[in-house]
């Protein structure tokens, strides 16, 4: 079993218009989330004045409470302020579906707004510094975005507030740091030894710049507005919920030949991790390799069924292929992006004397 969030990391120096890319990518969304905001407002509005309104007699009830001489009366209105805090509707935060800055802490506040489903997305690296404990004394918080890789429930204290228990939080990262970002990573504290840096799949695409005509060649816009439409339709898909009315993800299954396919990249890619083999240093990412490939043969297994009921259909050996082709690609850059990191410490050390 694995959920279909991924974190994918695609390394590419300034210039190369990664922010111009990732507004187009993240366009629907943003539409979406904006038809949904419209739709909700006015509920919002009604909820806020209604706590407003409780909040108030609470209030007037309490400082009567605190300036009566008679216990027995004040003992009274302080019950009825608390009944009328109990009341207090909770008001419903508008949908969102992705954040591109924002603290640990804050993500888990997010996740538990937002159906415990959150993506992190940005054209720069600074999440790795906000991992690293930028807000939190150099300390690395990596409890709940480990958790939310994997989807391992979570206890979440939002200061002021209640504390919140996630069942099942799933995050998806996508990010476009440069290069020079991933450098010495593994070197940073909980980074390697905590399997955070084993969960992303990299890219290292060769820079353009220097060799692009500079001739405009945009999107055609049949392509732009099917993505845009297939976006939507996977978002308003009817959500799944259990005997208690709680929502809860849909499970996929693969069919007999798509796991036979699975399994088998799986067995080829244990014996090289074996000691004095070429995955000897990088198990960490190579044992959660078999795992990214189910995860990706299910998000295209969505995409194909994005105006369909893809819970409905068994992920085809098709699919799978399709998946495990991507993660042949994958693998290349990954060990070279980790080998960058400094994961080797081997080749780290050769640098370090060809220096």
């Amino acid at each position: 079993f694995e959920p279909c969030n991924l974190w994918v990391v695609a390394a590419l120096g300034p210039g190369n218009r990664k922010s111009a890319v990732q507004s187009a990518a993240t366009a629907p969304l943003v539409a979406w989330e904006r038809d949904q905001a419209t739709i909700l407002e006015s509920g919002i509005k009604r909820s806020t004045s209604e706590r407003k309104t409780l909040e108030a007699r609470a209030k007037e009830k309490r400082s009567k409470a605190a300036k009566d001489k008679d216990k027995a009366r004040a003992a009274e209105l302080a019950r009825e302020a608390a009944d009328k805090e109990a009341e207090l509707p909770e008001i419903p935060a508008p949908p969102q579906l992705w954040t591109s800055d924002a603290t640990p802490e804050r993500l888990g506040a997010l996740l538990a707004e937002q159906g415990e489903c959150m993506a992190w997305l940005s054209s720069e690296g600074g999440v790795f510094d906000l991992l690293q404990g930028r807000y939190s004394n150099g300390i690395p918080n990596l409890d709940l975005v480990l958790k939310a890789h994997s989807g391992d429930a979570e206890r979440v204290d939002r200061g002021s507030r209640p504390p919140v228990f996630l069942k099942s939080p799933r995050l998806s990262i996508g990010l476009s740091p440069q290069p020079d970002v991933l450098r010495g990573l593994a070197a940073k504290p909980g980074f390697r030894g905590r399997g955070l840096l084993g969960r992303f799949l990299y890219l290292l695409p060769p820079s353009p710049l220097g060799f692009r005509p500079l001739e405009s060649n945009p999107v055609p816009e049949g392509i732009r507005d099917a993505y845009a439409a297939g976006l939507r339709a996977m978002l308003e898909w009817e959500a799944s919920t259990d005997e208690h009315g709680e929502e809860r993800p849909y499970p996929l299954r693969l069919s007999n030949e798509a796991y036979a396919e699975g399994a088998a990249c799986a067995r080829a890619r244990e014996a090289p991790m074996q000691p004095g083999r070429e995955l000897e240093h990088f198990t960490d990412w190579a044992g959660k390799a078999p795992g990214s490939a189910a995860r990706l043969a299910g998000v295209l297994h969505g995409i194909k069924h994005a105006h369909g009921t893809p819970w409905e259909a068994a992920i085809t050996a098709e699919t799978m292929t399709a998946a495990l082709e991507i993660m042949a690609v994958i693998s290349r850059h990954s060990l070279a992006a980790l080998d960058m990191m400094g994961a080797d410490p081997t080749i780290a050390a050769a640098r370090l004397v060809w220096d």
